[in-house]
């Protein structure tokens, strides 16, 4: 899986370094290596959603991360039911 610096992600997803900063120090996205911070594709998902959420959506701040503590939920429920599925 390649992994892109903050610079790299900002460009790709559109959302300024400075804010995906931001969710990084609010521990909305969660980098492999907290040191020199890497983003994956699932991260640069997740700041395009939560992009989306705070600009299209309004959710503020407060709101953040138990919208994305549920949806995270939902998303680990689903990959549960997909294992029991009967193909």
């Amino acid at each position: 899986m390649e992994r892109k610096q903050i610079e790299d992600a900002s460009k790709i997803c559109g959302v300024p370094c400075e804010i995906i900063t931001r969710f990084i120090e609010e521990e909305w996205i969660l980098p492999v290596d907290q040191t020199t911070p890497f983003l994956d594709s699932e991260d640069m998902a997740r700041i395009k959603l939560i992009w989306e959420l705070h600009n299209d959506f309004g959710v503020n701040d407060e709101a953040m991360p138990i919208i994305l503590h549920l949806l995270d939920q939902l998303n680990r429920m689903h990959l549960e039911l997909e294992r029991f599925r009967i193909h």
